[in-house]
């Protein structure tokens, strides 16, 4: 395209805040920032002129880290465009930005939600959404109106990595509250990604079996799972939730307690069951340092009541 002048503005004059362009969404990288540094801008951003100022075309993350240590007073050289519609701008910044990284999840949410306004469907289909490599099915269309309607919070969250696209789908359908109380729970605990989609999974199982908000189980989690501190274990958030999600768990835990203090076994005598008692292998480990010490161990396995090993291998 080359309906484009060099011309110099002030960055004050640039619209940040506009995003009819949404081409560059999260953290700056810091190489871009130490190259920029180093050389200076070395492309030029292109801008178009509006009654608000200036909007950024392409070079939004170039321009947002200059604009971290130089005087908006200052003056920078850049492109203008000139004479050219917005399909035309549009197809120029979305290809010129795959050229050099692929997007993140919010970015492609928002190309697309603002590319559904300016092109046609059949353009959307051919160019689009290949372009951005999102499959033709609803689900994914909906995925990316869904996201383009979340708290900056949350989109910070999810550009940064830490939230993906399968708890995005998880929490389409929850009300801004209930996802204003999940970005809380990741800021104060660091839950991300698996453990996070483990935990919100669990939170929609439970508010759908029990036809409650999401809110209840979590607060009932958070409440049950505070430490003195007032912070929140996330290994016993997620054992709390499980527990709560499959009672039958939960007795056969407290049943394997009873009857592990009913056997009153050696406490140096590790005895674990099969994970969530699925199986009938059972574990049985312990240390030693020495000849002496693996004497004492036998010893003590030698103990060991068979019918205790018959009652513990017994159960239904």
């Amino acid at each position: 395209m080359n309906n484009v002048k060099t011309d110099h503005c002030l960055l004050s004059d640039i619209d940040f805040d506009d995003r009819t362009f949404p081409f560059s969404y999260g953290f700056l990288p810091a190489r871009l920032e130490s190259s920029i540094a180093a050389v200076g801008l070395l492309q030029q951003p292109l801008l178009l002129v509006s009654d608000n100022g200036f909007k950024i075309v392409c070079g939004r993350r170039r321009l947002e880290v200059i604009s971290k240590t130089a005087d908006g007073s200052g003056k920078i050289s850049v492109c203008l465009a000139e004479n050219s519609s917005f399909q035309e701008l549009f197809r120029r910044a979305l290809w010129e930005n795959l050229a050099i990284r692929e997007f993140n999840p919010v970015e492609t949410a928002d190309i697309y939600t603002a590319a559904a306004k300016l092109f046609s469907i059949d353009e959307i289909e051919k160019e689009i959404m290949p372009a951005l490599k999102l499959p033709l099915k609803p689900r994914f269309r909906m995925r990316c109106q869904v996201i383009a309607g979340f708290s900056r919070k949350l989109r910070d969250l999810l550009a940064a990595g830490s939230v993906d696209v399968e708890t995005v789908d998880l929490i389409k359908g929850w009300s801004d509250k209930e996802r204003t109380a999940l970005t809380d729970l990741v800021e104060e605990t660091g839950l991300r990604r698996n453990k996070l989609r483990e935990v919100v999974s669990r939170l929609d199982d439970l508010a759908c079996r029990d036809e409650v908000s999401p809110l209840e189980p979590l607060f009932a989690a958070r409440k049950a799972v505070l430490n003195e501190a007032g912070g929140i274990d996330v290994e016993l958030l997620r054992s709390h939730l499980k527990a709560r999600l499959y009672p039958q768990l939960t007795a056969a835990h407290l049943e394997f307690a009873a009857l592990q203090e009913k056997f009153s076994w050696p406490a140096d005598l590790r005895l674990e069951p099969p994970p969530d008692f699925e199986g009938g292998e059972y574990r049985l480990s312990f240390t030693f340092t020495g000849s002496d010490e693996w004497r004492k161990i036998c010893d003590k396995l030698a103990s060991v009541a068979l019918e205790d090993v018959d009652e513990l291998c017994r159960r239904p």
